[in-house]
């Protein structure tokens, strides 16, 4: 980092010294928050959860940073203010408690990221077999992890195989094959009366073992083997290779998803929520969102939307929410893809994936997100396609 950026929480920091007791405290917090900010603005996918105390002359900074750089120029700062006599108590993940296995590689179809740890705890995000975790600590059977798009929550440890980054590149480097169908079933023998080893659903990746007949030999991530259908896969690397983000492709998947339940956190078609919607139908043309509406909100292009919605171009995201306006900050909480002839699809709250219309004359018209529109953004035309994280 350029010593530069910190000019400011060295200035606050030496009015620190001189300050009372009570002033220093503010003033420490907003010093530890300009560090924050330059390092993990977005907590949803970096950690930066530091706190203080101060035992007589001493001032104890403890907590958790993902990025040694935030750990070593927050120390830098404090120390070069002389305030007081400094203790580091930060530990800087993964946690060195876990070894050289910072990996787990997910084993059952849908596996349900909590915010907190515990089954009964919200829902924030799904990752799907076969997709990479980094794993940051471990509280009773659940690690903080991080999935392949940054975002971060708790994953009970029977949904994954752990393993070391060794293990990732292995896996990385098998042929494997993805599922394209909504579900399949992974059987015990290529045969359709033959007892389930899994179910899968579109995105999960398994190794493949070669083909017998109309049906593909597979093993699961922990090593548990059998055989899906040939029509619900496809070979991974051919399909990686034959993705097109083009305004056709991304209305084909979405329609495909039509009548899927919300759920919040889903990303699978078990359920969605409106962002995992519009991430899972992007992520399989080729192209990865961020998780959630306002930070898909950031990517790609701004569009003038005009008042007949003339110049949005199918596959356009449309956001939903509250506009800026004098001291209120806009707020963003819905996302939709556009068609076309001012239709949009999407997956509101409490109902299931549709169509719907900002036309007063049509007969799915809705009126409630025509007023609540705030603004679009185009994917498509400014896309620089990456390589999906698949491993």
């Amino acid at each position: 980092m350029n010593s530069g950026k910190l000019l400011f929480p060295l200035l606050v920091l030496f009015i620190i010294s001189c300050a009372p007791v009570d002033d220093r405290d503010v003033l420490l917090k907003a010093t530890v928050q300009t560090v924050k900010e330059q390092y993990a603005p977005d907590r949803r996918v970096a950690v930066f959860d530091i706190t203080w105390e101060r035992y007589g002359s001493a001032l104890v900074v403890k907590g958790e940073v993902d990025n040694p750089m935030a750990k070593e120029d927050l120390l830098a700062a404090l120390k070069e203010a002389g305030s007081a006599e400094l203790l580091d108590s930060i530990k800087i993940l993964p946690d060195p408690a876990l070894g050289s296995n910072l990996y787990g590689i997910v084993t059952i179809s849908v596996a349900n990221v909590r915010s907190i740890p515990g089954q009964a705890q919200e829902l924030s995000t799904q990752v799907m077999m076969g997709m990479v975790v980094k794993l940051l600590k471990k509280r009773g059977g659940w690690y903080y992890v991080q999935s392949h798009d940054q975002y971060l929550g708790w994953l009970e440890d029977d949904a994954f195989f752990m393993t070391t980054a060794e293990g990732v590149d292995a896996w990385t480097a098998a042929k494997k094959v993805m599922t394209t169908a909504h579900f399949g079933i992974v059987r015990e023998r290529p045969e359709a009366g033959a007892l389930p080893v899994s179910d899968v659903v579109a995105g999960a990746m398994m190794k493949m073992n070669g083909t017998r007949g109309a049906w593909v030999a597979v093993a699961l991530p922990d090593g548990r083997s059998g055989f899906i259908e040939r029509s619900n896969v496809e070979e991974y690397a051919r399909w990686r290779a034959s993705r097109r983000l083009t305004p056709q492709n991304v209305e084909k998947v979405a329609k495909m998803f039509l009548g899927v339940p919300y759920l919040w956190g889903g990303t699978s078609p078990k359920g969605m929520d409106c962002s995992g919607f519009t991430k899972t139908v992007y992520r399989l043309n080729g192209f990865e969102l961020n998780r959630d509406a306002n930070q898909q909100a950031a990517m790609g292009e701004e569009v003038a939307v005009t008042e007949e919605f003339g110049n949005l171009n199918k596959g356009d995201l449309l956001f939903f929410g509250r506009k800026a306006s004098g001291e209120q900050s806009e707020r963003i909480t819905h996302v939709g893809i556009y068609l076309a002839n001012k239709e949009f699809i999407h997956a509101p709250g409490g109902a299931w994936i549709r169509v719907n219309s900002f036309d007063p004359s049509a007969p799915h018209y809705a009126e409630g997100l025509l007023k609540s529109f705030v603004r679009a953004r185009r994917i498509i035309a400014a896309a620089q396609i990456p390589e999906v994280e698949n491993r």
